[in-house]
């Protein structure tokens, strides 16, 4: 009994060929879907960020809310204005509970902006930076604080992150958590370091 021989056929054909094509395009074609990001965000957030780049960052916002005032955040803010010739807003948000008018604003309240803005102004001096302080009302403070960055064409907010190990997240942390979803300006955030 013989032993079957394989035959092997060289050339094309028409199959062959139609495998071959098939096979080419769709490994091009996943090879361009992996090596093209997609763009992120709607046109209004795309314009918005070519005009920033075009004016070379030329608007800081930090925001500072209660006795939330982190002194590296308004160092690196400090430098960056100086770095880039930018203004720098410092806007304190007082968060006006829904039982007195939105004008309203206690004295400790006051006395805690007034302490913000002293602290800013002298690390901002040293960097040869002036701030610009305002007192920003609202009752809640990431609406405000988007609403002030969007009105005033900011190009960065800086906000500090608070760490919450595991605790509710204070009124701080969930404006830091609205503003970067919903800010169209950069947002940075200055994380302290964790506690060992």
């Amino acid at each position: 009994m013989e032993e079957p021989h394989l035959v092997i056929v060289e050339g094309s054909s028409a199959i062959g060929i139609l495998v071959a094509a098939v096979y080419a395009t769709v490994i091009g074609s996943i090879l361009w879907w992996m090596l093209h990001v997609p763009s992120v965000g709607d046109i209004e957030t795309h314009i918005s960020r070519i005009k920033r780049e075009e004016e070379r960052f030329a608007h800081i916002v930090v925001p500072v809310q209660g006795e939330v005032l982190s002194e590296r955040l308004i160092a690196l803010a400090s430098q960056m204005a100086r770095y880039r010739g930018a203004t720098l807003d410092i806007v304190y948000v007082t968060e006006v509970p829904l039982t007195l008018p939105l004008s309203a604003m206690t004295e400790e309240e006051s006395r805690r902006a007034d302490q913000a803005f002293e602290l800013a102004a002298r690390i901002a001096a040293r960097y040869d930076v002036r701030i610009n302080k305002r007192v920003q009302k609202a009752r809640q403070a990431g609406p405000a604080i988007v609403q002030y960055a969007r009105e005033n064409n900011a190009d960065f907010v800086l906000m500090a992150g608070t760490a919450t190990n595991g605790r509710r997240p204070s009124h701080y942390a969930r404006s830091v958590e609205y503003v970067l979803a919903h800010a169209l300006s950069e947002v940075i955030i200055d994380r302290p370091p964790l506690e060992a």
